[in-house]
């Protein structure tokens, strides 16, 4: 009786643990950092210049409070961002920064780079009023094409959300990920946020003239953009040493509207894709699953950074450094009615 419990239960073990195995990560090399859930919201802003210093805004709404705060630095030419410094509120700090992989399709050397800053932007941030922050790159500013100041807070206002973030490199071959949720409720939030360093699709940041240097992102194998990247955050005239752009979001002024949808490869598109995106244009209440896949086929531009903000509990998949991953609802009913039946199969073998 023993052996044939125990052959029974390593099956259905077994079988339900291939359930979970059917959920399989996707392969990507941007890679997800942290997650939050609860009455989450986030601040993004980006920033490049030609000179050591540009500027940062972040706008958190008021009674929010902030969890975790990361500052990216994107370089080229192999560099790294050792000594930059980020003002805010008449404090300054060095951070640490951790690289996160070099770009090996490209030819220039791209990767990036990030900075936990949650302490001193806590200290320094003005909740409910607008903070402008101040990054210095001192005498590396032709190497480094600029930051992003990515803010997690929380506020009792806001329904139950996901805040994520993925970051690291593109790869040659694209980057994908899957995102599981509950049912996605009517009326829901689904936004993405981009952090693209190197883009160069003319000298103006607000008037492309070419779409040479751009990214494809798709959802669910529908075309959300064809054009993601430029040099939209530069200060002045693009050129290498500010070259990045990452879509805005409670941040004043600077807080970019939604990218139009469809965005075709157009160059016109170029100028109106802001790395801002409405995934509802895709998404529906009741979906359950969001399939990302980014290329950047020209092979001169670094997505280093995928922030998203989605309505409900979500889990995601990716390799190779994500969490285990969730079993899906499916799994866990067979796991459930396979231990069941074996307690039913073990209580009549007693009997006998």
């Amino acid at each position: 009786m023993r052996g044939a419990f125990r052959g029974l239960l390593f099956a259905v073990i077994g079988i339900a643990l291939v359930g979970v195995v059917l959920a399989s990560p996707a392969s990507a090399a941007l890679t997800l950092f942290n997650s939050f859930t609860g009455n989450e919201g986030v601040s993004t802003d980006g920033c490049g210049s030609l000179t050591a210093t540009c500027t940062l805004q972040t706008l958190i709404p008021t009674g929010s409070t902030i969890q975790a705060a990361y500052l990216y630095s994107s370089t080229h030419a192999f560099a790294d961002p050792s000594g930059t410094t980020l003002s805010g509120a008449g404090s300054t700090i060095t951070p640490a920064f951790t690289p996160l992989g070099i770009n090996t399709g490209a030819n220039s050397g791209l990767q990036a780079w990030r900075a936990d800053v949650t302490s001193f932007v806590q200290s320094n941030a003005s909740i409910g009023a607008l903070t402008t922050w101040t990054a210095n790159e001192g005498n590396k500013t032709a190497v480094i094409d600029g930051e992003a100041l990515v803010i997690v807070f929380s506020n009792p206002n806001r329904l139950t959300q996901t805040v994520f973030i993925l970051d690291g490199f593109a790869r040659a071959v694209g980057d994908s990920a899957q995102v599981v949720t509950n049912p996605l409720p009517a009326g829901f939030i689904a936004q993405m946020l981009i952090g693209d360093g190197f883009s160069f699709d003319g000298g103006d940041p607000s008037a492309p003239t070419n779409n040479n240097q751009v990214s494809t992102i798709k959802v669910n194998g529908t075309t959300l953009t064809a054009v993601a990247g430029h040099c939209d955050d530069a200060q002045d005239s693009c050129a290498d040493g500010n070259l990045i752009t990452m879509g805005g979001t409670n941040a004043g002024p600077k807080t970019d509207p939604f990218t139009p949808f469809p965005n075709n490869a157009s160059v016109g598109s170029v100028s109106s894709d802001h790395e801002s995106y409405n995934l509802g244009n895709i998404l529906s209440a009741g979906d359950t699953t969001i399939n990302l896949t980014t290329f950047n086929t020209s092979l001169d531009d670094n997505i280093f950074v995928e922030v998203f903000d989605i309505s409900g509990i979500a889990q995601v998949n990716c390799e190779p450094n994500c969490n285990v991953p969730t079993p899906e609802p499916g799994s866990l009913v067979l796991l459930g009615a396979g231990l069941v039946g074996l307690g039913l199969y073990f209580r009549r073998g007693r009997r006998r």
